[in-house]
């Protein structure tokens, strides 16, 4: 096994001018994956270090992580439930390599248990979105609001736990992820313009109209109304005012890999708005594994 000692020299190697050496060098340090991944972020924070050096170190820095995100996303392609969690913190690290994966657990469950102790076995499904909505919205304080739409810190699932503000599909995320794992039947719906959430319901009945809903779901979910509720006719007024034929997709829950490919969207946007070129090839690679 390389010592750190190695790894390092190899990574001080990148300064070198030799093309025919750097291409030995990168495969050698690309081998080593996350144990020189250390070495390659400090030579980044290294104001004496070569623009080469730099250069260099950056592009091999985005392959490991690229290929490390591919992999854990291409096992969860091919998994039986598709933990929708693990897909949204395994494209987190493709640009937050520091994302700590227990440190997202510990805060979702933290989120889960507060949420617990206030539900029971006797609340209505509205009075239960309504203690969804107090928790989060008022008791965490997450806030959720159509500025964050481009930027990245807030897609990033870490840092909207610890902030508590964060684009709407990422709150919306966890919120059904919480939710869920409530046994509260919560889930996203592939929506144009906006993020909504379906509360669904096992008698096919509309909160509002106390009809049958043909998509079995109780009632909608808008996470940037702080959880306002809304039915099936709303959604289709919305329709017709931005001029968008009615899908029966938008009115139903859609698959976790839909809403993960929703979440990598995101990513791009917020991508194209920063001019980051190198990040658009990856989400490029990682569309292709979904």
């Amino acid at each position: 096994m390389m010592s750190n000692r190695k790894r390092k020299a190899l990574v001080d190697l990148l300064e070198d001018p030799d093309e025919r050496i750097y291409l030995v060098i990168k495969q050698v340090i690309k081998a080593e994956a996350q144990l020189i991944e250390p070495f390659l972020v400090e030579v980044l924070s290294n104001e004496s270090a070569g623009i080469r050096q730099i250069s260099r170190a950056s592009e091999i820095l985005q392959a490991i992580r690229l290929d490390a995100v591919s992999n854990e996303l291409l096992t969860w392609s091919t998994s039986a439930d598709k933990d929708l969690l693990k897909a949204i913190v395994a494209l987190n690290k493709l640009v937050d390599s520091t994302l700590d994966d227990a440190l997202v657990l510990q805060h979702m469950e933290a989120l889960r248990k507060d949420v617990w102790l206030e539900l029971n076995d006797y609340q209505t499904a509205f009075e239960q979105v309504k203690i969804l909505n107090h928790m989060f919205f008022e008791v965490h304080g997450f806030e959720c609001t159509e500025s964050f739409q481009r930027d990245l810190a807030h897609l990033n699932i870490g840092t909207v736990l610890t902030e508590k503000k964060g684009n709407p599909l990422i709150i919306g995320l966890i919120y059904s992820i919480i939710a869920n794992w409530l046994e509260v039947p919560i889930y996203g719906v592939d929506f144009p313009k906006i993020f909504i959430l379906a509360r669904m319901d096992e008698n096919n009945t509309s909160l509002f109209s106390e009809s049958e809903s043909e998509y079995g779901v109780l009632f909608y979910i808008n996470p940037i109304g702080n959880g306002i509720v809304f039915d099936e006719q709303e959604i289709r007024s919305f329709l017709k005012q931005i001029e968008i034929e009615p899908e029966r997709k938008f009115f139903e829950p859609t698959s976790n890999t839909t809403l993960i490919n929703r979440y990598l969207l995101a990513f791009e946007e917020a991508f194209q708005f920063k001019g980051d070129t190198a990040c658009l090839q990856a989400l490029s690679q990682i569309k292709a594994i979904l």
